[in-house]
């Protein structure tokens, strides 16, 4: 009997291989996803591997959105904290050496692959709608003046940006004060009675 691709083996080679896939993205970068690699990590054939993806870049474009995790959620807690808490732990990950391939190869493969830029949107691009939202609940706590919310992008590009900048072209490893001091000068505009 033929097997479908609900059989219960081929999901778990899948998972396996794609938690594989995922540990040595990680740990090494895009250039360390490759058939081989992830097959000997995940304790399968590289035939397997194969069947599931039979190219080098499907693999990686999975892999990538296996690890991809919203940059920033928001709840009733002051915006400015949540900023400084919630950019701290990516600027962890963002020291790390190895984000700065996964994050050029985002990038680089939006620009040509649909499933890439839905990655990039992933990871990137739905923070205006969040956002807006938690700074018009800072608006109502008298946090920060009413009409920032119509400047959401461009405040958390403020914010962002320069993290981005400073850690990849500048190499500078990130700290909770870089952060803090991103985070309220983006901020220092709207603060109240200003």
């Amino acid at each position: 009997m033929p097997r479908t691709h609900q059989d219960p083996r081929a999901l778990r080679s899948r998972a396996a291989a794609l938690a594989a896939a995922t540990e040595l993205l990680v740990e090494g970068g895009p250039e360390n996803v490759t058939h081989a690699t992830v097959a000997q990590r995940a304790g399968i054939g590289r035939a397997t591997v194969y069947r599931h993806w039979p190219d080098q870049q499907t693999l990686l474009i999975d892999a990538l959105a296996n690890d991809v995790r919203p940059l920033l959620t928001f709840d009733n807690s002051p915006v400015r904290d949540q900023l400084v808490t919630q950019l701290q732990r990516q600027t962890d990950w963002l020291n790390r050496p190895v984000s700065a391939s996964v994050i050029a190869t985002v990038i680089e493969r939006a620009e040509r692959d649909e499933d890439a830029r839905r990655i990039r949107e992933d990871m990137f691009g739905r923070e205006d709608q969040h956002f807006t939202e938690a700074l018009t609940a800072a608006v109502q706590r008298g946090e920060l003046r009413t009409g920032v919310q119509a400047h959401a992008r461009e405040l958390i590009s403020r914010i962002i940006g320069p993290l981005f900048f400073r850690r990849s072209m500048l190499g500078e490893r990130l700290d909770k004060d870089t952060v803090t001091g991103e985070v309220d000068t983006a901020l220092a505009p709207w603060l109240p009675n200003t």
